[in-house]
This record gives structure tokens, sequence and C-alpha cells, in this order.
């Protein structure tokens, strides 16, 4: 999404500036960077930075509308998850009287989210940028639970397609993957992470402590 946005997201929550965000992502030309999950996992964040601070939501409606279509659709799918009480009346403002009738009834509750998927771990992520909020941390911790060795795990993924059992185990130990590698590039750089992860670790109840503890060890100077 362009380093500036990427790194205004990232450090929103220690200096909260939507006015800031906002122009950011007005300016940010949409490009090859704009990944797949750039459009899945931005939505979360200004969400959650409208419903932190309302009076966010109507420039971030006038920022895209009537603009590039990728920023109007995350935008649109922002005002979905937010529970902005004016969300039904600006999704109508920014794509019509339709798409706001069809908006989900009480928005997102990130908190509760179970992930199914790679990159709902990257909207978990999101959710804790936009707030600070140690609880998605802890829940991405959390799927370090379905860790495995990555033997086991490949010799399960052709199996996976044919058995529901086995494609729930898979995708667990997919997830524990993804989990672990944001948190160890995440860990030195947020006392949060710490925090999660050491808290996690001292559960001792399995290999997703374990791993736990072994990514915190991985920030000891």
């Amino acid at each position: 999404m362009g380093k500036a946005l990427e790194g205004a997201v990232m450090g929103y929550f220690r200096a909260p500036d939507p006015a800031a965000l906002v122009a950011l992502f007005a300016a940010a030309p949409v490009t090859e960077h704009w990944r797949a999950q750039t459009v899945l996992t931005l939505p979360v964040f200004l969400a959650l930075m409208v419903d932190g601070t309302p009076d966010a939501a109507p420039d971030l409606v006038a920022a895209v509308k009537g603009g590039d279509a990728v920023k109007v659709e995350v935008v649109a799918q922002a005002l979905n998850y937010s529970h902005h009480s004016q969300r039904r009346r600006l999704m109508e403002s920014l794509v019509g009287e339709v798409a706001a009738a069809s908006m989900d009834v009480a928005g997102a509750d990130f908190k509760a989210f179970v992930p199914t998927h790679p990159v709902h771990v990257d909207m978990l992520w999101a959710a804790f940028f936009a707030t600070g909020d140690g609880a998605y941390v802890a829940r991405i911790a959390s799927l370090l639970a379905g860790w495995m060795p990555e033997a086991q795990l490949q010799a399960l993924l052709p199996v996976a397609a044919r058995d529901e059992a086995t494609a729930q185990r898979a995708m667990a130990g997919v997830l524990a993957e993804a989990a672990q590698w944001s948190l160890a590039a995440n860990a030195r750089e947020y006392v949060e992470v710490r925090d999660a992860l050491g808290a996690y670790a001292a559960s001792r109840d399995g290999l997703g402590p374990a791993m736990a503890a072994k990514i915190l060890a991985g920030t000891a100077v």
C-alpha cells in the first residue's frame, strides 16, 4: 500500500492522527503494491479508526467518493465493519441506497473473530495497529497452539482436500505458521507483542507456548 501509508498505519496507535491518515490514504496511488491482503486488511484498520474517532468518518468518505474504485470499496467495507452511528447514511452517500440497505446490521467484532485463513492474521494485526489493544495480539499468539513441524504440516496438505478433519488440522498449522512469522517480525518493536508472548508462554501447555517462548527469547539482546 506504499511505505508512507504502511508506516502511518503501523505507528497509528502510538500517536493517533486520523486527519493525517485520511490524507495519506487519499493520496496513495493504487499500484501493484496494493496486494489482495491490503484490500482485505485496510478496511479493518479504518473501521476501528473511525470507531475511535467518529468525526473522521465523513472526511474519509469525502476523500474517496467518486474516485478510485478500489479505495471506494475499501472505505465501504470499513463502514460495513464499523459501529459508527451514521454508518448507513455515510454508506449511502458513498455507494448508494442499495449498498447501504445490505450492510451488516451490527458491524464486526474482531475480538471475537475466528481466523480461518492466513489473511485473517493480518486483519488482527490491523485491529491492533488501529487501537493498540493487546487483546488482538493475544489472539494471534493463541494461534501458535496449532504449530507443528514443517514436515508434518506438508504431509497433511495433500490429504486436506478430501478429509475435513485433516483440513482443519492443516489450517491450524498454516495459521500458526503465519502467526509465528508475524509475531517474530513485530516482537522487538512492540512491547504489547512481547507481553502477549510472555503471557502465552507462561501457560506451558503444549507446543504453542513453547513456540511463544522461543520467539520471545529471540528478542533478547
